[in-house]
């Protein structure tokens, strides 16, 4: 059985998305969390030969996830604001299309620092205002309705401005599709 998720997303995803997914997720290295797994979209582009394990989160696991994972897996119900982890615990951390609907951003930022390791990584794809002039102002003019269909999704977030608000460098970052999508990596400033 398919998600509506994945039905909405799947033009998207040929449009570049999956490009995306496949590039940042060969990169996942050691200790890894996953964190708003939603469907389990990114489960098939890791390389497990460089990863120890997979943990996945979601504030509500999706049946669609669950049938994707073995029942040993690490699954575990935790918003990015909350996350059940001891400090310095992963080597990389995982989120795509997860930080637009985060209430609390920011927390959900230092949230992150503390569960990864100081020589940790994380990978990420979110959607971002894009450049073009006409296309920012259309999805300023959207957002507010965007926001009650998607469940709090915002179309407005400048999810780099959060991140290095919070300690991290970019260390990677591409625009892609318009440039209203930004995938790349984050590792923790040196001295935070």
């Amino acid at each position: 059985m398919v998600s509506f998720y994945d039905v909405f997303m799947a033009p998207l995803e040929r449009l570049g998305i999956r490009k995306r997914r496949q590039y940042i997720l060969e990169k996942a290295y050691g200790e890894t969390l996953e964190v708003g797994s939603g469907t389990g979209a990114n489960l098939p582009y890791y390389n497990n030969d460089n990863i120890s394990s997979v943990c996945v989160t979601d504030v509500k696991l999706s049946k669609h996830l669950k049938n994707k994972m073995d029942k040993d897996a690490c699954i575990k119900e935790a918003s990015a604001t909350k996350l059940p982890y001891s400090d310095n615990h992963f080597d990389t951390i995982v989120h795509t299309l997860v930080f637009c609907s985060v209430d609390h951003k920011h927390i959900g930022m230092q949230e992150l620092k503390r569960v990864l390791k100081d020589d940790g990584q994380i990978l990420f794809i979110e959607h971002v205002l894009p450049k073009n002039p006409i296309l920012r102002a259309l999805f300023k003019l959207i957002n507010p309705v965007w926001m009650l269909l998607s469940r709090d999704c915002t179309l407005t977030h400048d999810f780099i401005k959060t991140a290095t608000e919070n300690g991290f460098e970019v260390a990677e970052k591409n625009r892609f599709f318009l440039t209203s999508f930004i995938a790349g990596k984050l590792v923790k400033k040196a001295n935070n």
